[in-house]
């Protein structure tokens, strides 16, 4: 059962995608960096692994189903103001991939 539950952890730690966004002040007034994930299985896995140096905000709750979810304006600026967010990707999130280009074209 153990190796199961690992196994499974590295694939779903295969599938994060990481994307750096644009905050040039890369860590907090308390030292943690400032993380976004979009899922409850991606923000408790990046708790898990950044610790004490991270703040994890995120997006959906509990029941929210990702492949339906649309981010609202204060979800895009949670996310333009982060030093990181972290998402599942493979379309798991609905349109994040739309959201990033606008995010990345609005920082240029």
């Amino acid at each position: 059962m153990k190796r199961i539950l690992i196994l499974i952890m590295i694939i779903s730690m295969s599938a994060v995608v990481v994307t750096g966004c644009g905050n040039s002040n890369s860590v907090t007034n308390d030292g943690k960096y400032k993380v976004v994930a979009t899922t409850t299985l991606v923000a408790d896995l990046v708790k898990s692994i950044g610790g004490e140096y991270v703040n994890v905000q995120g997006l959906m709750g509990p029941g929210v189903d990702p492949h339906l979810y649309k981010a609202s304006a204060g979800d895009v600026k949670l996310m333009q103001n982060a030093d990181m967010v972290v998402y599942n990707g493979l379309h798991l999130e609905g349109k994040m991939g739309d959201i990033f280009e606008n995010i990345e074209v609005a920082k240029k």
